[in-house]
């Protein structure tokens, strides 16, 4: 019977080596992969970082931004130029057609108005519109042109803004040291002597290196 329950125990002692031996050898292979991500990561972005032109900053690519996809060329963030060559393109049509026909209804309108004339202008979108119509067209296109209008010169400013903060921060440590964490909360109320649900933001910032306080005496 000893026998038995002397086996039993170096049975156990050895699977549970053999389950230490495993987990440290699964958290090697972890480490060992994640230096090769945060390896690879780093040479992706020196080579991106070596292809900007020398002397880079945030001033000239603010300048450059003034003409539309000037500051993402700058930066070298090709991918951007779509999204504001369609934006730009977009709203300026919309806003130029809305112009146009407010020119248009506008021109009808007083038109109408006249009684004097024996040829009035004819606006061909609303050929058949009375003057009271012609007048509520008109104001709706004002409208929706200075609509597009501000819509072109937020997203114009946008740009702008995009490729100075872009520059600014194209030097910045995004190293995996540096990290945040959005998590839920539970935080005590006083007042109503009861645990509140919230959600909490933590920022982790560890240094590359150890931090030594040397001590004198």
């Amino acid at each position: 019977m000893s026998f038995l329950v002397v086996v039993v125990l170096l049975t156990n002692n050895q699977i549970s080596y053999g389950q230490q031996d495993t987990t440290e050898v699964t958290e090697s292979v972890q480490e060992r992969l994640a230096r090769e991500r945060q390896a690879k990561k780093a040479a992706r972005r020196k080579k991106f970082l070596s292809t900007l032109p020398k002397n880079h900053n945030p001033r000239t690519a603010t300048l450059l931004a003034l003409i539309p996809g000037g500051g993402q060329i700058y930066n070298r963030r090709y991918w951007k130029l779509p999204i504001v060559y369609a934006g730009i393109g977009a709203l300026g049509y919309f806003m130029v057609s809305n112009y146009v026909d407010y020119g248009c209804y506008r021109r009808a309108y007083l038109d109408a108005l006249d009684t004097t004339l024996t040829n009035p202008y004819i606006c061909p979108k609303q050929p058949d519109a009375s003057a009271a119509a012609l007048k509520i067209y008109r104001d709706n296109a004002q409208a929706t042109a200075e609509y597009f209008l501000l819509g072109f010169t937020i997203f114009y400013g946008l740009t702008i803004v995009d490729a100075f903060v872009d520059a600014h921060l194209m030097h910045f440590d995004i190293d995996d040291d540096l990290s945040m964490q959005i998590r839920p909360a539970f935080n005590y109320d006083l007042g109503r002597r009861t645990v509140m649900p919230s959600l909490g933001l933590t920022v982790y910032a560890r240094p590359k290196e150890p931090l030594v306080f040397p001590v004198r005496f």
